[in-house]
């Protein structure tokens, strides 16, 4: 059985997902395009890319729904379109995204 992290129920995986609606890309300052480190519900091989995608949101700000989609090529739609909707311009957006394994 895969460990579960701490604070999520057995059977289910949670991960952060943060937005970046602001005109600034907050990693810059260490040289970096986005968080490099992934959250340990999804520090998994098979979940890297995915991971990747999902970090990418909070690195160069989001303009547009389109960039959103872009970014998030392969998700689902609902995913997706859930994190559209919880975008907001101007602000980083932060938001606990949980789904049965």
């Amino acid at each position: 059985m895969d460990p579960v992290p701490a604070g999520t129920e057995p059977g289910f995986t949670e991960f952060d997902v943060i937005i970046n609606g602001t005109e600034d890309n907050v990693w810059l300052r260490w040289n970096l395009r986005h968080n490099p480190f992934p959250q340990e519900s999804l520090a998994r091989a098979e979940w890297a890319a995915a991971a990747q995608q999902i970090a990418s949101l909070d690195g160069e700000p989001v303009r547009s729904p389109q960039d959103i989609r872009d970014r998030l090529k392969g998700f689902s739609p609902e995913f997706i379109e859930g994190c559209i909707s919880r975008w907001q311009p101007g602000q980083r957006t932060q938001f606990t995204v949980r789904f049965p394994r």
